[in-house]
């Protein structure tokens, strides 16, 4: 789903919702109609930074469950699979919604290893002074992309948003470094997911990970469930699965191609991996979508 869409679909003009982009590069959503978080396990396509005004909430990343509150910050990197549990009828937030190609012209990948800490860190409660920050921070970005005969917008809005990251990733590196027994599981878990996220679609075997990050699978098994509730297995399981179950909902491909995109030997051995793992086939799966859709 584009910028345009995600627009489209949840700002309405009954709920003072409003929305301000630069293409796909960057867009803030204040008050949409809906939680722009989906209520189903779904890959995010952006960087999404989501900061709670009003209300309280739960969300979870790659089956984590997190609280939500008032002067809360959400942060959900592309490839993580997220999931809305529930929000309170007074929630409000605003959401910023960022491309893979943006965050990466803001040069701050190496700063504070600041990936792995969003990764091991999602949501943090700010202070009252930090939430003074980010809300200037979020209007200074609103203001400059409303000013559409301004031709250095992207610039300056790449310069506010690089000094957001480096001031967050002090502030989540000082977290980590206070975190550091607990941190070492997560991180480890961090790093198996972040591998699965580039690799699942050409490795389905867990030896595979075990050798990238010299553990033993047995290791790795054992922290990626304690830390996250799921088996290492189960992980890479999902993923293909999310991978497939988006490419039937959202295309009209052959299934046969989607094997091939994923890198099955076969239909059959695509279709039995896929019918053991969601527990129907995917001709059987698209049909009840598309059913579900018509109705």
């Amino acid at each position: 789903m584009t910028v345009a869409e995600i627009i489209d679909k949840y700002i309405d003009g009954g709920n003072n919702g409003s929305a301000y982009s630069l293409g796909d590069e960057i867009s803030i959503i204040t008050n949409p109609s809906f939680a722009i978080l989906p209520s189903q396990p779904h890959h995010s396509p952006f960087v999404v930074v989501a900061y709670c005004q009003q209300g309280r909430g739960s969300g979870r990343i790659n089956a984590r469950t997190y609280d939500i509150e008032q002067g809360g910050l959400f942060i959900v990197l592309p490839g993580q699979i997220t999931e809305l549990v529930e929000l309170s009828d007074d929630f409000e937030a605003t959401y910023l919604l960022m491309t893979d190609s943006f965050t990466e012209s803001l040069s701050i990948g190496n700063t504070f290893n600041l990936r792995n800490i969003i990764q091991s860190h999602p949501y943090k409660l700010l202070s009252a002074p930090a939430q003074e920050a980010i809300e200037d921070y979020m209007r200074m970005v609103r203001n400059t992309i409303a000013i559409e005969a301004n031709p250095n917008r992207l610039e300056i809005v790449q310069l506010i948003t690089r000094a957001f990251f480096l001031g967050l990733g002090y502030f989540l590196h000082e977290k980590d470094e206070s975190d550091r027994a607990e941190s070492r599981q997560i991180r480890l878990t961090s790093e198996f997911l972040e591998l699965v996220e580039r690799n699942y679609r050409e490795h389905r075997d867990l030896k595979f990970y075990a050798d990238k990050m010299g553990l033993t699978a047995k290791y790795i098994s054992t922290i990626v469930k304690a830390s996250s509730k799921r088996s290492a297995m189960e992980w890479i399981e999902r993923y293909v699965t999310l991978d497939a179950i988006t490419q039937l909902t959202s295309t009209d491909l052959p299934i046969k191609h989607i094997a091939y995109d994923l890198n099955f030997p076969s239909l059959s051995f695509f279709g039995k991996y896929f019918t053991r793992v969601v527990g129907l086939s995917p001709a059987t799966y698209r049909a009840e979508h598309k059913k579900k859709g018509d109705g």
